[in-house]
């Protein structure tokens, strides 16, 4: 089936196209459990891509046990409702109180940082692209999966995707919790700059983080050092930098908040 790899014995990653980029699921065995990461976007997204590729791999419609949802964003959770219609036994997993109310009539669960769900997979909340954000770490493989918690220079292919971290004083404490946890694998929702979307051993891992953190460091130097210029000036000595995904208003904007509250 085109769009979808194999990452290991556990693991599958399918591709679809949305906009100027694409949404990406994730599919996780586990031996006490299936979990789908991840909707996509759109009724045929689920119809022709999602549903196949659960079929392709083997698992029926009443063994996905969850289905979970990194983050509240269109092409994260915008299939949810289609997937529920073929897998309405399975748990919805999300920190998201609007998901929460309009999915109230299905077996739905809030996950808090360090819970373990089917006995093998760890939830791991990664605020800061979003509040709800959050990732799954497998602690049998130290693989995880991270959807658009790590955002690191922004997502390859795209204008305005640069670091998307809209709540950045949240966001530098979870990078560095998730660098304390045993993590061998990160596997993201997009292609970041420099890096893809796949970090595979403890050297690549710590290099992501890094770049979690750097073009934050870079945003809040600029407005450090021109105290005089507005967001949009910051925001253009922010793109004139080199070649890479280009930031926009919000994200520079969040840190100058941060700033002046003296909490990033």
């Amino acid at each position: 089936m085109n769009g979808v790899t194999q990452i290991s014995d556990t693991l599958w990653r399918l591709e679809i196209p949305y906009k100027d980029i694409f949404a990406t699921v994730y599919v996780l065995k586990g031996t006490k459990g299936t979990i789908l990461f991840d909707t996509a976007d759109a009724q045929r997204d689920v119809e022709e891509q999602i549903v196949p590729m659960l079929e392709m791999i083997g698992v029926k419609a009443e063994e996905l046990n969850f289905v979970f949802i990194s983050h509240n964003h269109r092409d994260h959770a915008g299939g949810l409702k289609w997937v529920m219609e073929h897998y309405p036994q399975a748990c919805i997993l999300s920190r998201s109180a609007d998901l929460r109310e309009q999915y109230a009539d299905f077996d739905f669960h809030m996950p808090e940082d360090g819970e373990i769900i089917a006995e093998q997979f760890r939830v791991v909340t990664i605020p800061g692209h979003t509040h709800d954000s959050m990732a799954l770490l497998d602690t049998q493989t130290h693989t995880l999966i991270t959807g658009d918690c790590l955002q690191m220079y922004g997502i390859f292919g795209s204008t305005d995707w640069a670091c998307a971290i809209y709540f950045p004083e949240l966001h530098k404490p979870a990078v560095e919790k998730v660098r304390q946890l045993d993590v061998e694998c990160i596997c993201t929702a997009h292609d970041y700059h420099p890096y893809g979307f796949c970090y595979r051993g403890r050297e690549a891992v710590e290099r992501a983080l890094d770049a979690c953190i750097e073009p934050l460091e870079q945003i809040k130097s600029i407005i450090v050092n021109n105290p005089d210029v507005d967001d949009a000036a910051v925001r253009q000595k922010y793109n004139e930098l080199d070649k890479r995904p280009t930031v926009n208003l919000r994200v520079v904007a969040a840190m100058r908040q941060a700033l002046n509250k003296g909490i990033f």
